[in-house]
């Protein structure tokens, strides 16, 4: 069945498959982080701190769109990183350590299934991804996720207060995601490593 999709168009369309589904799981996010932002608020008797969570709730309702419309098309833009490795974007390394920081526990948890999309990608294009460089990875999400962030100028601390929120409502549910992609790089023959050998070695 390989040879029958061009990879590069395969790649294509699953990465566009999955950029809706993550817009989908965004507006999960805003639909809960009102709640998620008041039962930090509430845990705490700081009312300093109380008070900076309502507002920041305020900001987030306000900049809502702004914020979902810019993570959107940095997550559609990555879909070249697939093919052409040398259009990727400068790091800024800040925003670099808080996705990885946010993408640390669910990178470990779908580790497994990412392995297998990686090396099904490298035997369709010949390019082999590290896990944290998978355009529709835990930690390249987070990243955009953050470098949203930054565009509607929230700091730091507002970003590290949502991150728990953005793991819980966005990443943890990208299991199905990972699932789907891995599912359709299988049906267009593109194979693992151990799939590879064993297929040699029945040949042989």
């Amino acid at each position: 069945m390989q040879g029958s999709v061009d990879p590069n168009n395969l790649l294509s369309a699953l990465h566009f498959q999955a950029s809706g589904e993550l817009l989908h799981l965004m507006e999960g996010f805003y639909s809960n982080i009102e709640d998620g932002l008041f039962e930090v608020a509430y845990s705490s008797d700081d009312k300093v701190q109380q008070r900076r969570l309502i507002e920041l709730m305020r900001e987030l309702r306000y900049r809502r769109e702004h914020l979902v419309k810019t993570f959107g098309k940095r997550v559609q833009k990555s879909a070249q990183e697939w093919i052409a490795e040398d259009q990727l974007t400068p790091d800024y390394l800040e925003e670099r350590q808080q996705a990885e920081e946010i993408a640390a526990r669910c990178s470990s948890h779908f580790g497994g299934l990412l392995q297998l999309i990686a090396e099904r990608v490298e035997h369709a294009t010949g390019r082999y991804f590290d896990l944290d460089r998978i355009p529709i990875g835990p930690e390249q999400i987070s990243y955009h996720f953050v470098m949203s962030c930054r565009s509607v100028e929230f700091d730091t601390s507002s970003i590290a207060t949502v991150q728990d929120l953005f793991h819980r409502f966005v990443l943890e549910r990208l299991g199905g995601v990972y699932g789907r992609i891995n599912q359709q790089l299988e049906e267009a023959g593109y194979q693992t490593h151990m799939e590879l050998e064993e297929a040699q070695a029945h040949s042989a």
